[in-house]
């Protein structure tokens, strides 16, 4: 390849997407209103305003900021479309925001009395003169090489070298500015004296600026026409620019309200232009979409535009990457098939849900062999979906995992159609895990079943008790013990709702907790009290230490020990005697409770403290209860950062232990 070549076709980049009318009158709006806040400003530029040190720091930094990411963003399209006239432009905003900085480094008082660099009082107004006669002029050459060298497009070489010769030559431009306003600033004329700029300056450099800059204005407009929505912005960045230096002439010393005016006007040229380019890469995006999909339908096109389009194919490369990635993390198995239903891509998480590898060609409805749909096979779905006997559908299908567990599914279909065109492209599948949620289903309608049982027969209790003292006379016993039998259900039913409650409000995070120094043998010792000779059951407290003390809810610990008591006592019927025991053991406090009674099977240990779990064994159907006890133990238990632990032997009882840590009282 040669130096250049010729561009037969535009490269789309920041500085080539058009604009519309809405973003011109827009950008007319913002440049009428510096224009009339500028003018507004005139009659009182010389009113003096308070000093206020941070103010130039803060524009300046986000003035120096702004323009050298507009710059970079200016060389960035450079990389893309490789014409000279970009060039002038990035050199332009590294100039402009060089000098800003040099600016504010030589400006007196805000980093050294005179400023640095062994700056004069004249510094920054010559510093100032320079940065403002720069940029149009930086300007103009992006016009003149525009008109000469539209159509040149450097080669890649080249471009990396013409783009260094620019940033090097900028650089060295602004030393020797640097160094001639700093070091030789005692030869230049005196052009700032008690805050105020010379008739001299004002005649012979401030109103050339000014006429500079307005003629770039004018050129600039009249050979863009505001056609792009760089030049556009542009031409309120030049505008602001001039503004900027018709404040300054019109008098007003420094800190001044023309000063601080025009302090903001460089604000707005800084940024205006990176704005637009913001906004200007989004439609640039929409644009290059448009050009992969043309450059696809043809293969003639594609390869005339190759040499063109390589950013934009690098660029849409990316995307792909990013929607795979995307696909890829996606909690869903996804699959695309052709038209008859060879796959051409398919997720990872497809071979996570079935245990299968699948691969690009494959036959779906061959992949979907053991799968089931209600009580038809699934593979017969989707076969008589691609021969079009059935519409797209959404179904739940289920499969038998490797390890012999029931996994559920939904899944759903969709036809990919070109938009407008009615053509159709092939077929996106969409496999959802829905096992937890036939898991949660399977709890709620076990959860309706122990409710329902667990209500109907205190309640049935109730109701036939008090149907017996409503309608018949009985003898006073019988009496004590119908009402007793209905304060005993009553009471069971509280308990119920209780566990409910209790189980809502540490769901929700609305339990609120107590935490206070409670001493452990006490606390224990007072629930068994409470529970002792309880269905002719002994507990027995062993306290090998009355000094241990934790940090807890003293409701919620008497709570979670009248359960684990309780428990003890229902499921050890045929024995008599419950052991309890408070000691210390690896710098924890433990709490034992140990039943002689039924015991616990070791397949159901890991799920006893599940919600709604109950041990399916008919030695157990008769002592009822809603499965939620130990649930509620373990989520108290654990919010007081303790642990709840369970051994068990089937037929020789059950040991409870819960762990807390030690609080030193005090």
């Amino acid at each position: 390849m040669g130096q250049h070549q010729a561009l037969p076709v535009a490269v789309y980049n920041l500085l080539t997407m058009p604009s519309n009318r809405a973003q011109r009158r827009f950008a007319y709006i913002i440049g009428a209103l510096v224009t009339l806040i500028s003018l507004f400003t005139v009659p009182f530029v010389r009113i003096q305003l308070g000093e206020m040190p941070a103010f130039q720091p803060a524009i300046f930094s986000t003035v120096v900021c702004f323009e050298l990411i507009t710059a970079y963003v200016i060389y960035s399209q450079f990389k893309i479309s490789r014409q000279p006239a970009v060039l002038a432009l990035f050199a332009g905003y590294l100039f402009s925001a060089g000098m800003s900085l040099v600016y504010i480094l030589a400006f007196p008082r805000v980093f050294a009395d005179n400023g640095l660099f062994n700056s004069g009082p004249q510094t920054s107004v010559w510093v100032y003169s320079l940065w403002h006669i720069g940029f149009p002029v930086a300007v103009l050459l992006y016009l003149r090489l525009e008109a000469k060298h539209r159509n040149v497009r450097y080669s890649s070489r080249k471009a990396k070298l013409a783009g260094w010769c620019t940033f090097f030559g900028t650089i060295i431009l602004m030393t020797v500015f640097t160094l001639f306003t700093t070091h030789f600033v005692e030869r230049l004329p005196t052009v700032l004296s008690q805050g105020q700029l010379s008739p001299a300056f004002v005649k012979f450099v401030g109103i050339p600026i000014v006429v500079l800059t307005f003629i770039t204005l004018l050129i600039f407009y009249v050979r863009t026409k505001a056609s792009t929505v760089t030049s556009t912005w542009l031409c309120v960045a030049i505008l602001a620019m001039m503004l900027d230096v018709v404040i300054v002439l019109c008098g007003g010393g420094r800190f001044s309200l023309g000063w601080y005016v025009a302090k903001w006007n460089s604000f707005v040229c800084s940024n205006v232009v990176l704005a637009g380019m913001i906004y200007e890469f989004t439609k640039m995006y929409l644009n290059m979409a448009d050009l992969f999909r043309k450059v696809k339908d043809s293969e003639y096109s594609y390869k005339v535009l190759l040499g063109e389009s390589q950013q934009a194919e690098r660029t849409i490369s990316e995307q792909n990457t990013i929607i795979e990635q995307m696909l890829e993390s996606s909690h869903e198995a996804i699959i695309m098939c052709d038209t008859v239903g060879r796959v051409i891509f398919a997720n990872r998480r497809v071979e996570l849900f079935f245990e299968n590898p699948i691969h690009k060609g494959d036959c779906l409805f061959t992949y979907c062999e053991g799968m089931r749909a209600s009580d038809t096979a699934f593979k017969s779905i989707v076969e008589a979906y691609f021969n079009q006997t059935i519409p797209p559908f959404l179904k739940r299908i289920s499969r038998v995992s490797h390890s012999g567990e029931m996994k559920h599914y939904e899944c759903y279909v969709n036809p990919i159609v070109d938009e407008g065109a009615d053509t159709l492209r092939g077929h996106l599948f969409g496999f959802r895990d829905r096992t937890e949620e036939e898991r949660i289903d399977e709890m709620k309608n076990e959860f309706v079943s122990i409710i329902s049982h667990e209500i109907r027969t205190p309640l049935s209790s109730i109701m036939g008790f008090i149907e017996i003292l409503a309608t018949r006379n009985v003898t006073e016993d019988k009496r004590v013990k119908y009402v007793e039998t209905i304060h005993k259900e009553s009471m069971r039913l509280s308990n119920l709702i209780n566990d409910f409650l209790d189980l809502q409000r540490l769901d929700s995070g609305r339990q609120v907790f107590h935490f206070q120094t409670l001493n452990t043998a006490h606390l224990v010792g007072e629930i068994v009290d409470q529970w002792q000779g309880k269905d002719n059951h002994e507990i027995e407290l062993h306290v090998l230490d009355e000094s241990l003390f934790i940090h807890g809810d003293e409701e919620r610990l008497k709570q979670v020990f009248h359960n684990l008591i309780s428990n003890s006592i229902k499921y050890s019927p045929d024995q008599s005697k419950i052991d309890v025991y408070v000691e210390r053991e690896n710098g924890r406090v433990h709490i034992k409770i140990q039943d002689y009674g039924l015991g616990i099977p070791a397949e159901a240990l890991d799920k006893l403290f599940g919600r709604f779990y109950r041990v399916d064994n008919s030695d157990r159907r008769k002592i009822g209860g809603t499965g939620l006890g130990l649930s509620i133990v373990k989520e108290i238990v654990e919010a007081h950062h303790g642990k709840v632990l369970v051994e068990s032997e089937l037929g020789r009882g059950s040991i409870f232990t819960v762990q807390f840590d030690e609080h030193k009282e005090g």
